[in-house]
């Protein structure tokens, strides 16, 4: 009989990872010794001028991000327990290595001066991806017995994650019509991959996850008249998505009941007490 390790092993898409990460590494490698043209984009929205620049590095982010979603699909089809019709539950894998890639393409040209940084950045982009992507797959079955280790190790990459991208948007100063979306749509799709529980449940994590963009759009309002650094206020909001995402899930999962809503509380009163020293 084969021990559990060497059938773990066995059963893994080993061969369609190997070529995702390949591809994405070649692909954020390129994209730090290639310089494509700026394009200034200006729009109005909601009676708003607005504009944004589209730079090589967000074209590099955004193909990457398309070829590794299309890679993670390939490699989720290939579980046993994921049905063929349940395609909005696998868009749902997609997101955290998206991120993972997308966020490494846009990351690299401030380390263009630095190349050796640079490359060991690359690298480690392409571990990580690695090991999210085997982290999707072994969370795809509630019974598998690595499901606990990987959904730690997705929670933890996913508030990170959160955190990043929470400051990065905070620093910009943006108007409250810009921000508010951005974080919402932000939110709303790292939340997916927090309370998604199983495909029987697909519509209303969609439904749940929606809920916390909308929460999150909203908190930053607020918070764009509270005048603090952009980690303090990335740390506020990512506290909101904690509480937040954590009553969702464990509502989806059943297990929600007044014990776990005074830990989120406790917990939700110690950071702001931390937040309110810190100001």
């Amino acid at each position: 009989m084969l021990s559990s390790e060497n059938r773990l092993t066995r059963r893994l898409p080993l061969e369609q990872l190997s070529l995702l990460v390949g591809m994405d590494t070649l692909g954020l490698t390129l994209s730090l010794l290639l310089v494509l043209p700026e394009r200034k984009i200006e729009f109005n929205f909601l009676g708003t001028d607005a504009s944004f620049i589209l730079a090589g590095p967000w074209l590099f982010a955004i193909l990457l991000s398309v070829m590794t979603a299309a890679g993670v699909e390939s490699i989720m089809r290939a579980h046993p327990r994921v049905h063929l019709s349940e395609t909005p539950y696998t868009a749902i894998l997609w997101i955290l290595p998206c991120v993972v890639v997308g966020g490494t393409a846009l990351t690299l040209p401030l380390l263009r001066d630095a190349l050796p940084l640079s490359f060991v950045t690359i690298v480690g982009a392409g571990i990580l991806l690695a090991l999210v992507v085997l982290g999707e797959y072994l969370t795809v079955d509630l019974q598998d017995p690595a499901y606990g280790f990987a959904r730690l190790g997705l929670n933890l990459a996913v508030y990170l994650a959160a955190l990043a991208l929470y400051q990065g948007i905070y620093s910009l100063k943006l108007r409250s019509i810009q921000s508010a979306p951005l974080i919402g749509i932000v939110a709303a799709l790292l939340a997916l991959e927090l309370i998604r529980v199983s495909e029987s449940d697909v519509r209303r994590t969609w439904l749940y996850a929606a809920t916390v963009g909308l929460g999150l759009g909203e908190a930053i309002w607020a918070l764009n008249y509270w005048n603090v650094n952009a980690l303090i206020g990335a740390v506020t909001l990512l506290l909101l998505f904690y509480v937040l995402t954590g009553f969702a899930q464990q509502y989806l999962l059943s297990k929600l009941n007044w014990r776990l809503a005074v830990e989120f509380a406790i917990v939700a009163a110690f950071v702001i007490f931390l937040l309110l020293r810190q100001t």
